[in-house]
């Protein structure tokens, strides 16, 4: 069985992501932001994964955020598919890296990344 996010959810394209930013609703966590844009057309739910430049200079560091970003979310994105499903709407979630400086970027670990997705999505189910 496969142990990814499948490809057909992932929001890819700078127009996208800048739609999502610019006219979604933000929510704010500890480490992490998520933009939630509903449509009501379109009944798909993409997730997309943003980490700043300015936030982390380093490339390799902001790839590897970017792989525990996207393995927190694979754990439990099922049940954001079913309530948007239930409800007949689609969605566009950006979520992006915030860094805090109590973390160091170098030892930063799946189990800080989680906490903050797991807040994020339950602040994103009700906003459903």
């Amino acid at each position: 069985m496969r142990q990814t996010l499948p490809k057909s959810i992932i929001l890819r394209g700078y127009q996208s992501f800048t739609k999502v930013i610019s006219s979604g609703a933000a929510f704010h966590g500890t480490l992490l932001t998520a933009f939630l844009l509903t449509d009501a057309d379109d009944r798909n739910v993409l997730i997309g994964f943003s980490v700043p430049k300015k936030q982390v200079p380093l490339a390799a560091h902001r790839i590897r955020i970017k792989r525990l970003m996207r393995e927190a979310v694979r754990k439990d994105f099922a049940g954001v598919i079913t309530a948007a499903e239930e409800r007949g709407i689609g969605a566009r979630i950006v979520l992006m890296f915030r860094r805090d400086r109590s973390h160091d970027i170098l030892r930063l670990t799946l189990q800080d990344l989680e906490p903050a997705w797991a807040d994020l999505r339950q602040r994103i189910l009700k906003a459903l």
